[in-house]
C-alpha cells in the first residue's frame, strides 16, 4: 500500500527545526507562525524594496541581509513603512533578518498588525540563506508512505515488501537478531533525495517499535541496544516476499534485472518465494552481499554466464 505524504510546512516548523542551530529569535508577528510556506526557495526582495514587484516571489520566505537593510535605512521613515506595508499585504510567510539587525519599531508594529513574523538570525546572510534553502529542499522533496520493513544489511539499505501477513516483520526481527541494523517497520516514509536516490525514514509516531503477531509490540532499541537502530537509510534494493507458487518460473541465475519504481526511481528488486524450510533472513543477507559486489563492479551471475558461454563456444569450435 502506497500513500502520498502531503505535508503543510509552516514558519513554526522552520523555528522548530532550525531555531537552535541558527539561533533564530521571533521579534514580532508571532500570531503568524502558522503561516504556510509554499515556496521551496528563499527570496531576497531587493527589487521589491525598490518598487519593482513584477515576478516578486511572495510565496517564499523573505531574507533581509546587509544590502537590503542598509537600503531601507537610507529611506525616509514614511517610505520605509510604505515599502514594508506593501510586502506584508502580499501575505508573505515571514521576514528573516540576518546579521542580527534590529527592525524599526514601526516595522515591528506593522508585523504585529498583519501577523507577518519577523525573525532575527545572527549569522552571515549567505550562511542563513544556504541553511534555510537546504532545509526547504528537504521539506519539499517528493515523498510517499508505504508498508514494509527497512534495515541496513551488510551496509546495504534493504526495503522488505510483500502482502500483509507474509512475514516481513518476522524476517526483519531475524535480521536484527543476526546483528543487522533496524530502521523502520510497518509505516515507512520514502523521500526522493539527491542522486536521485530514495531514502527511507522511520515514523516519528512508531519510532523503533515493531509488532510481532503472537508476541505483541516490542522495542528494538530496548531489546538490542542503541547500535541496533538508525533513523534513516538510503535504499539500495528492494526484497519482495511472496508465497511460493508451484509452476511459476523463478529467477535461478540472476541474469535478469528486476526493478520496482518508487518516486520515479527504479530500484533493483529481488523476489524471494517463501515456503516451509526457507530461511528468508539468510537469503536477504546473501542478496545484500551480492548487491554490494555488483556496486563494486563484480556481477557473479554475469561472470558465470560469460564463462559458460566461453566453454560452450570452445567446445563447438572443437
Amino acid at each position: 500500500m502506497v500513500v502520498t505524504d502531503k505535508k503543510v510546512i509552516t514558519v513554526q516548523d522552520l523555528i522548530n527545526d532550525l531555531g537552535e542551530e541558527l539561533k533564530l529569535k521571533v521579534v514580532s508577528g508571532a500570531t503568524g507562525l502558522n503561516r504556510p510556506i509554499t515556496g521551496a526557495e528563499v527570496n531576497r526582495p531587493g527589487l521589491a524594496l525598490a518598487g519593482w514587484y513584477k515576478y516578486f516571489a511572495q510565496r517564499r520566505l523573505q531574507v533581509l541581509g546587509m544590502v537590503e537593510l542598509n537600503y531601507l535605512k537610507h529611506l525616509s521613515s514614511k517610505r520605509h513603512l510604505a515599502v514594508i506595508r506593501r510586502l506584508m499585504k502580499m501575505k508573505i510567510p515571514a521576514f528573516i533578518v540576518a546579521r542580527n539587525y534590529l527592525p524599526l519599531p514601526e516595522t515591528v508594529k506593522l508585523s504585529n498588525e498583519y501577523g507577518v513574523p519577523i525573525i532575527r538570525a545572527p549569522g552571515i546572510t549567505m550562511n542563513v540563506v544556504n541553511k534555510i534553502s537546504s532545509w526547504l529542499a528537504d521539506q519539499f522533496a517528493p515523498r510517499i508512505k508505504i508498508h514494509g520493513s527497512l534495515l541496513e544489511v551488510n551496509g546495504e539499505g534493504v526495503l522488505i515488501t510483500g502482502k500483509a501477513g507474509i512475514g516481513k516483520s518476522e524476517t526483519a526481527l531475524a535480521l536484527v537478531e543476526r546483528g543487522h541494523i533496524f530502521v523502520a517497520d510497518d509505516v515507512i516514509t520514502l523521500k526522493l533525495t539527491e542522486g536521485p536516490s530514495i531514502t527511507g525514514y522511520t515514523s516519528k509516531e512508531l519510532g523503533h517499535h515493531m509488532e510481532i503477531r503472537g508476541v505483541g509490540i516490542i522495542n528494538i532499541q530496548s531489546l538490542y541496544g542503541a547500535k541496533s537502530v538508525r533513523m534513516w537509510k538510503h535504499i539500495d534494493f528492494v526484497v519482495t516476499l511472496e508465497d511460493w507458487k508451484e509452476g511459476r518460473s523463478y529467477e535461478r541465475l540472476g541474469i535478469e534485472h528486476e526493478t520496482v519504481e518508487y518516486l520515479s526511481v527504479d530500484l533493483p528488486n529481488v523476489t524471494i518465494p517463501l515456503k516451509p524450510g526457507r530461511d528468508a533472513a539468510l537469503l536477504i543477507e546473501t542478496a545484500a552481499q551480492n548487491e554490494k559486489l555488483k556496486s563494486l563492479g563484480f556481477n557473479t551471475a554475469k561472470a558465470f554466464n560469460d564463462r559458460l558461454m566461453e566453454i560452450m563456444q570452445s567446445k563447438s569450435n572443437g
